[in-house]
């Protein structure tokens, strides 16, 4: 991949070079409306692939994917936010006190995520693919959250609790933290379409203050930042990867409806364990 060494410097990126993000965000996009993810699970390791090809400088390239997925999200996630609030399906007295802390938890995980090895946090995103990708083959976390229904307290007091280790788990993988608030949500009484709807409007304030934390501590880095990057987010990468994924998400959505969920999330979740091993042995 040493043919993208040029994107180091911005006025010298390529039109092949935008395609490659164009075409993740399409990726990405894609997926998310099928499988019902913020698609952070596929960015993340897709950058690390991308940056390394890129020749960024090895000490920050995981952080910068991070970021970037971060900043990236943010635009999905308000798009999906809002198309779920036109169907009713966000339950807006719990975003804002899960807001609150986990505002609080993305910026504190992303100070924490900058103290970690490249190495450790190649184990981190590792461990949490294969987690997520065995739980698209069997289910187990919304099966749970159903049998539990209701025995989750989710009171005002409880649930900016849930949304602070919500946030600093979610900054430190890089993703809008779906996989961490829909189940909370069905455990806490509510159906799947009013968790997913939540999760999708809580993924917003996620991913803007992870990526405002990666944006904040990447200034301070000794590291040779990539022109066109802004502290640990990559803007070119940002926009490109924004703008297609907005467009194919409501088609992913439209394909998820004409072929069958379960053979759908048991292949994504096969993919996701395979990019998690090559991303810690790369």
């Amino acid at each position: 991949m040493s043919w993208l060494n040029s994107c180091q410097n911005i006025s010298s990126c390529t039109m092949i070079e935008i395609l490659i993000y164009l075409l993740l965000g399409a990726c990405t996009g894609l997926l998310a409306g099928m499988f019902g993810i913020g698609g952070g699970s596929l960015l993340v390791p897709s950058l690390i692939f991308i940056f390394y090809g890129m020749g960024f400088d090895s000490s920050i390239i995981v952080l910068m994917a991070i970021g970037t997925s971060l900043a990236s999200i943010f635009f999905s996630a308000l798009s999906s936010a809002l198309s779920h609030h036109n169907k009713n399906s966000v339950e807006w007295s719990l975003v804002a006190p899960l807001s609150v802390g986990m505002i609080l938890g993305a910026v504190v995980g992303a100070g924490y995520a900058v103290t970690l090895s490249n190495n450790n946090l190649k184990w981190i995103i590792t461990i949490f693919l294969i987690v997520i990708g065995a739980e698209m083959i069997s289910g187990f976390t919304q099966a749970l959250a159903k049998k539990d229904k209701g025995r989750i307290s989710l009171s005002k007091s409880i649930v900016p609790i849930h949304g602070s280790w919500i946030g600093f788990l979610s900054s430190i993988i890089g993703i809008g933290g779906g996989s961490f608030t829909t189940p909370l949500i069905i455990a806490g009484g509510y159906n799947i379409r009013k968790g997913i709807g939540t999760a999708a409007a809580c993924g917003v304030p996620i991913a803007a203050a992870g990526a405002i934390g990666y944006t904040y501590y990447g200034q301070t880095t000794d590291a040779n930042l990539p022109m066109g990057a802004v502290g640990y987010v990559f803007w070119p990468a940002v926009i490109s990867i924004s703008l297609a994924s907005i467009f194919t998400a409501k088609l992913g959505a439209n394909i998820s409806h004409s072929i069958s969920e379960k053979a759908l999330k048991v292949s994504f979740g096969v993919f996701l364990i395979m990019v998690g091993i090559l991303v810690v042995v790369n």
